[in-house]
């Protein structure tokens, strides 16, 4: 992936790290990063056409990366540091994106959260909030664009997919608990998110089409994010940084007592 410092991503990371053309080279003192691979075959089901013998790769994952100094705050947390990093070009019409996914519920029925931090390009999010005991009606969907060094909360209760709107690669860093399981399936059922992200008028421009295997999509809503200081999420600051004061990451395990700050309203800025 050409175009990509990777000086810019141990800075915006936070650790030392270096990637290049599907690869991440961990710097001194970080440990983990369990490697995996999404291709276009991987996605078929939740493309908006068919394309099962494409072996492309589409993007990369490493899990459970971490300082050693940290490890065992990470441990008693339950929680985990991953990088992503999407590859630019499209998949037919379509941009690139991840498979989408819903993330399980605590004992109280509330959704946990996600954070992302983008480490090079340019990230869009698709989140929807579906109808209670009903995937095929949405009630709210959103188009999240965050650019180098902003961070993005996914909010409890909301499926997503990123998607990278190009022309280069896109690079990311989360915190997520590590302690469930995601809902793939549901997705994967309903061929894809509420919309499509397609290249119309020669890949000059984006449509978003409506998946007509939904019942009921709202229209799109566009956001940017906000800063969240009470959560230690802001712009100058990496997102492994977190992990400095453990009480700023518990919301990713304890959604509950953080709820006034995890809502649309408080995460995001209509655009």
């Amino acid at each position: 992936m050409s175009g990509i410092s990777s000086n810019n991503i141990g800075r915006e990371a936070g650790i030392p790290l270096r990637y290049a053309q599907g690869e991440l080279t961990l710097g001194a003192g970080v440990s983990g990063g369990k490697k995996s691979v999404r291709r276009v075959e991987d996605l078929n089901h939740v493309l908006f056409e068919s394309r099962p013998e494409d072996e492309r790769p589409v993007y990369y994952v490493w899990r459970d990366l971490r300082q050693k100094k940290d490890a065992d705050t990470i441990e008693h947390l339950k929680i985990r540091y991953d990088i992503t990093a999407l590859t630019p070009e499209p998949i037919g019409k379509e941009l690139p994106k991840t498979f989408g996914h819903y993330h399980a519920r605590d004992i109280s029925g509330i959704g946990f959260p996600e954070v992302y931090a983008v480490l090079s390009g340019v990230s869009w999010w698709i989140i929807q909030r579906p109808k209670q005991n009903d995937p095929r009606t949405i009630e709210e969907a959103y188009l999240v664009e965050a650019r180098e060094g902003e961070k993005a909360v996914m909010p409890p209760g909301f499926g997503h997919i990123t998607i990278n709107p190009g022309p280069g690669p896109l690079i990311l860093s989360n915190w997520i608990g590590d302690f469930f399981q995601y809902d793939y399936d549901t997705y994967e059922n309903l061929h894809g998110a509420c919309y499509y992200t397609l290249e119309t008028d020669g890949h000059k421009a984006v449509a978003f089409e409506k998946n007509s295997f939904y019942y009921t999509v709202p229209e799109l809503t566009k956001l940017r994010p906000r800063e969240i200081p009470s959560l230690g999420i802001i712009k100058k600051k990496p997102l492994y940084s977190l992990i400095d004061n453990p009480e700023h990451l518990d919301f990713l395990v304890h959604p509950k007592p953080h709820l006034s700050h995890l809502t649309i309203e408080k995460c995001f800025r209509k655009i």
